[in-house]
């Protein structure tokens, strides 16, 4: 049985709930994160005062930094070679002075980190991360990054099964980036604040056709017909909506459901395939459940 918040919102709070921003041109920041202050400037650099993971930095500005087009494992809740991708950027970046180049549009997401491609005595961290098999290719439109390079270091970790490429959960040919089983606002009134981010990580486009959606208790929902370009994620919502489909957005697909799908506490999101083979799944669960 699904449980829900029992917070009760008036009217006006929920709209400004629902009118809240969403992360742009990055992963999702974990669950209950709260919204950042956005400041209008931008650095050109900065010197590195804590690497919080391998994509996650913290400048002595004290600007955060998210950077574009990789996605590596997390720490919370540990995930196989997080701690390994850290420790490679940490190497690279710690107590150094860095360059940084922005993508087109937004240079901040909306909890108010830096979203950036980073370089350090001509090192480039994402391209560092991603031929050691720390880390995979993750492009959110509009950002235009050019990622042929990075899918061709990204394809030859792979093949060696170096890093990541080892481990099961990047067997396949999607991986859940994120999974937001507890959406803002009262679930009943708003089922699309769950959703979950699933990035393509093969060297070639993935249609969703013939993938289906599990969740804890085995409530299936089939995926449209969108195609995946390699590199680039789409977000899965519960609710209703209009699919987007086009390639320079950000992908969405929707569920369908009426009612929230993923119980706030305790959930699982599955990944199947055509011939119903585990392709990734990802936990929910509250601390103490």
């Amino acid at each position: 049985m699904i449980r829900h918040s029992s917070l009760t919102l008036s009217a006006l709070g929920l709209a400004l709930v629902l009118l809240l921003p969403s992360p742009a041109h990055a992963e999702d920041p974990p669950e209950g994160a709260p919204e950042a202050p956005v400041k209008a400037e931008v650095p050109a650099g900065g010197k590195v005062v804590k690497v919080y993971d391998g994509d996650t930095i913290t400048l002595a500005s004290g600007d955060k930094v998210r950077l574009r087009g990789v996605n590596t494992p997390e720490l919370r809740p540990a995930e196989a070679y997080g701690k390994e991708a850290r420790d490679a950027a940490a190497k690279l970046l710690m107590g150094q002075e860095i360059t940084l180049s922005y993508g087109p549009g937004e240079k901040r997401d909306g909890y108010g980190r830096l979203v950036a491609s980073v370089r350090c005595d001509g090192v480039d961290l994402a391209t560092m991360l991603v031929e050691n098999g720390l880390g995979h290719i993750f492009q959110i439109p509009p950002d235009n990054l050019d990622i042929a390079p990075l899918l061709e270091k990204q394809t030859a970790a792979r093949v060696a099964k170096k890093g990541i490429w080892s481990d099961p959960r990047y067997q396949g040919t999607l991986h859940i980036t994120s999974f937001h089983a507890n959406g803002r606002g009262e679930d009943a009134r708003f089922v699309n604040g769950e959703y979950f981010r699933v990035a393509n990580i093969t060297d070639g486009p993935v249609n969703l056709a013939g993938y289906s959606v599990l969740n804890i208790n085995n409530k299936r929902f089939d995926l449209p017909e969108v195609s995946i370009p390699a590199g680039h994620t789409v977000q899965i919502h519960s609710g209703k909506g209009k699919h987007q489909s086009d390639p320079g957005q950000q992908l969405k697909v929707y569920l369908g459901s009426e009612t929230p799908v993923f119980d706030n506490q305790r959930d699982r999101v599955t990944i199947l395939n055509k011939d119903a083979e585990v392709v990734d799944q990802r936990d929910h669960a509250v601390q103490g459940n």
